[in-house]
């Protein structure tokens, strides 16, 4: 089975648009902050330049005389539901296993899912992946990321976090 869906840039550039809105709008919630780039800064920010982007995108497939379409087979169906269902899972275990457990076990099934097969290389690119984003934004950035009550992370990694509160030393 397959489908053909014309004016593929316009309805792109409409879906990111849609996008750009929601962010902003739920970064509404976020706090403002004490200084100028508070936590509602950086998704508005993304947030803008995705709604920047498909508005120029919208506008070229305004004025472009031939509209692009494509064509859709099944196979193609079934592997982007395939990971949108393996993001889902993702986002709804984070509570439950912890960022770091969660981010490694979505990184190396994705990668077995695309097709690598070194398990070397798969375990060290999802433990390395997960190890850097954890202390970049727990400690660096220090954004609070999700601990699992199954499993203390904080408590495994080395020194570099201190007392919980992301002070690196």
């Amino acid at each position: 089975m397959k489908a053909e869906i014309r004016h593929t840039d316009t309805v792109g550039s409409i879906l990111w648009l849609l996008l750009a809105g929601g962010i902003f709008l739920a970064s509404e919630d976020l706090p403002v902050g004490t200084a100028e780039t508070g936590p509602a800064f950086y998704p508005r920010v993304i947030a803008v330049l995705i709604g920047g982007f498909a508005l120029l995108q919208l506008g070229r497939s305004v004025y472009e005389a031939e509209a692009n379409a494509h064509t859709i087979r099944s196979g193609q169906v079934k592997t982007v539901g395939a990971v949108a269902a393996l993001v889902a899972i993702y986002v709804l275990s984070l509570p439950w296993l912890g960022f770091v457990t969660a981010t490694t076990t979505f990184l190396v099934v994705c990668m077995v899912y695309s097709g690598a097969r070194s398990v070397v290389r798969i375990g060290t690119s999802a433990v390395g992946v997960s190890l850097l984003l954890y202390y970049l934004f727990v400690v660096f950035l220090r954004v609070p990321l999700p601990e699992s009550p199954f499993i203390p992370v904080r408590a495994i990694l080395p020194g570099l976090i201190h007392a919980g509160h992301g002070v690196l030393y």
